[in-house]
């Protein structure tokens, strides 16, 4: 290398190691790596996002538990941390979103701003996320952020218990029964975050395969790369004890609004 070439090298590396901590000081809290799990952040939406770290955790149903496309149960290794919201988008913040874009809101999710916005399909779910950066969390980090590495039968423990989600059987008001995002705090899951059951039943970035399980991989799974419908996950305010599980699996075409259908977003800084 020609001297020349040498102080050149040198200069550049002088000029990363100045502006470095620079960018990552002042690189938004969701471009950057929390610290443990549960740390909370505002997200580019303006909803709460809580930190998930990296891990691992047995992912579908036990022999005898669920459905046949929740078979085999098998360990899921998560290896990058990711930011997860906190609780479902709200009609508020999917309202400012459309008045960003000029879309239409779906005027048959209701006027309650709290509430989590329904009648999106998953195209608009993952516009929305796209606006801001973010993302829809695959199937295993849906899961993952639901069960934790102990991977409980439901986000606060494996007993069920109808006052800790919003369900058939403790619905909100109307004839929408959601229940404003966030309002169950005993429902939390060991991340922090809410409503991962009932209430709505969340789009997932995946296609959807009933047999996926059998052959999909170990590490950061991102589900089929083709198929006709998408997951929904979580069961809602219209569900029991058995869809509302964190490992139910369900499946919508991407096309279609439903009343009992949102989502929430996720973030890989």
């Amino acid at each position: 290398m020609s001297r020349r070439l040498i102080v050149i090298a040198v200069a550049a590396l002088c000029l990363v190691a100045v502006i470095g901590p620079s960018i990552a000081q002042n690189a938004k809290p969701w471009q950057k790596p929390g610290t443990k799990a549960g740390e909370e952040i505002i997200g580019p939406d303006g909803g709460k996002m809580v930190w998930v770290p990296a891990g691992e955790f047995m992912m579908g149903s036990p022999p005898g538990e669920g459905d046949g496309d929740e078979h085999p149960a098998h360990l899921v290794r998560i290896t990058r941390g990711f930011w997860l919201g906190k609780c479902e988008v709200t009609n508020a913040q999917y309202r400012a979103f459309c008045g960003a874009t000029r879309r239409a809101f779906p005027t048959l999710s209701g006027n309650a701003p709290d509430h989590p916005v329904v009648f999106v399909n998953w195209r608009d779910a993952k516009a929305y996320c796209g606006h801001y950066g973010l993302a829809l969390p695959t199937e295993a980090q849906w899961e993952y952020g639901a069960r934790g590495p102990h991977a409980l039968r439901y986000p606060w423990g494996n007993d069920w218990d109808p006052k800790k989600c919003c369900n058939a059987d403790n619905k909100g008001p109307g004839d929408i029964g959601t229940m404003a995002v966030g309002s169950l705090a005993a429902g939390s899951s060991w991340c922090g975050a809410r409503d991962m059951a009932g209430n709505v039943w969340e789009w997932c970035a995946d296609w959807y395969d009933a047999g996926y399980y059998a052959n999909s991989p170990n590490t950061d799974p991102q589900g089929p790369a083709k198929g006709k419908y998408r997951l929904v996950l979580g069961g809602s305010w219209s569900g029991s004890l058995l869809n509302c599980r964190s490992a139910t699996r369900d499946w919508s075409d991407p096309d279609i609004r439903y009343v009992s259908v949102g989502f929430r977003c996720a973030k890989i800084p």
